[in-house]
């Protein structure tokens, strides 16, 4: 989601498996450590859902190459809040305002 609450399909190479909501889902219920962990932060340290080839393209940031796309027809800018979407608007509160009335953008320094 992008600016002013616009839906845009935001390119990324596929870096997790393809059932990674079922595999997330499996180990939160199986391990308290990892449950806590994605409760605070909404990341896994260790996550089984990234490929072998993910692990690389997160690293180099290489994942987020494809978003040069999004900005070329003007879904994003190169800096800016990264976009959303819409299932993780509640996680955002007060700030929510902030993501939909700026103009979405990948922030380059974030991503390496």
């Amino acid at each position: 989601m992008g600016k002013g609450g616009k839906s845009f399909k935001c390119l990324k190479f596929r870096s997790m498996v393809i059932n990674s909501k079922e595999v997330l889902e499996d180990l939160l219920a199986k391990d308290s450590e990892a449950k806590q962990e994605w409760e605070a932060t909404f990341k896994l340290k260790n996550d089984p859902r990234i490929t072998k080839i993910g692990v690389f393209l997160r690293r180099t940031s290489l994942d987020e190459l494809p978003q040069l796309f999004n900005v070329l027809k003007g879904e994003m800018s190169l800096v800016g809040p990264r976009p959303i979407i819409t299932a993780e608007l509640e996680r955002y509160n007060d700030e929510v305002d902030y993501y939909l009335f700026k103009q979405t953008g990948n922030d380059w320094v974030m991503a390496s």
